[in-house]
């Protein structure tokens, strides 16, 4: 009778370990995604120069994209006055969200009006 529950409690701690491990593995990808996703949006500001504001404002740039394990998503505000494409000139916040199984993680960074990341502006976005 010992034996066995030594046994069945081993496997539950074996179980539990693993979904540990795959909740983390989830997270982890979700970040990297996030990040992409960031990547993503600053290429099409690039490739884009003078199209992307009105791109992002229509909901047309950057949605729901499958990526390796995951699925990313980029949006772009403008913190100013909530309007893209009225001047040129307002900072840009890009958001990237990254969804893997369970987890999701969203990272932000304000741009300047030309497209550029204002230094110290990366944060995490926690809901």
């Amino acid at each position: 009778m010992l034996i066995a529950v030594i046994g069945i409690a081993s496997l539950m701690a074996s179980r539990v370990q693993r979904r540990s491990t795959t909740l983390a593995g989830d997270a982890i990808v979700a970040r990297e995604l996030a990040r992409s996703g960031i990547d993503l949006g600053l290429l099409y500001i690039q490739q884009q120069p003078t199209q992307w504001r009105a791109d992002f404002a229509a909901g047309t740039a950057i949605t729901n994209m499958d990526l390796g394990d995951g699925q990313v998503t980029v949006t772009a505000a403008d913190p100013i006055d909530g309007n893209l494409t009225n001047n040129s000139t307002d900072p840009v916040v890009l958001t990237g969200v990254g969804n893997s199984s369970s987890s999701t993680y969203m990272l932000e960074v304000t741009l300047n009006g030309d497209g550029t990341i204002q230094p110290g502006t990366w944060k995490r976005v926690v809901n």
